[in-house]
């Protein structure tokens, strides 16, 4: 319900002129036993392939397995918005700490399905761009 408020509330605030193209891009975090499915999903105005060499410097726990990004004109509305959705839907976002790298992520979530990027992300992602875009 609070997310559902707050994706409200993000909705009709005016677009920072801070709020740049990017991408918003995701990746698998492959675990063990894959009875759940991690997704990490972010921004990035570098090059992705860069991206990826710094994730997997900051953070080389476990296999990722990276999809392409979403290209969008105002990446931190958008990324704010998927986060929100994603929770109003009853996805459970993972905040903890790393055990390798101690770092604290708040972008992780635990999804339902290993093909969660086409069936989810990307389409969540597409539709939002589409409504920020559109002023909706």
């Amino acid at each position: 319900m609070l997310a559902a408020i707050k994706f409200i509330v993000t909705t009709i605030k005016v677009l920072s002129i801070f709020d740049r193209r990017s991408k918003i891009y995701t990746f698998h975090i492959v675990e063990d036993d894959e009875l759940e499915f991690l997704f990490k999903i972010g921004r990035t105005s570098w090059p992705l392939e860069e991206r990826k060499l710094e994730w997997d410097r900051q953070c080389p726990s476990k296999p990722h397995i990276w999809y392409d990004g979403v290209n969008v004109n105002h990446s931190h509305r958008v990324e704010h918005l998927v986060y929100l959705e994603l929770m109003a839907c009853g996805y459970k976002r993972v905040i903890k700490c790393c055990p390798d790298c101690g770092k604290r992520y708040q972008e992780i979530f635990h999804l339902p399905r290993a093909d969660a990027w086409e069936t989810i992300i990307k389409p969540l992602i597409e539709k939002i761009n589409a409504e920020v875009e559109n002023g909706v």
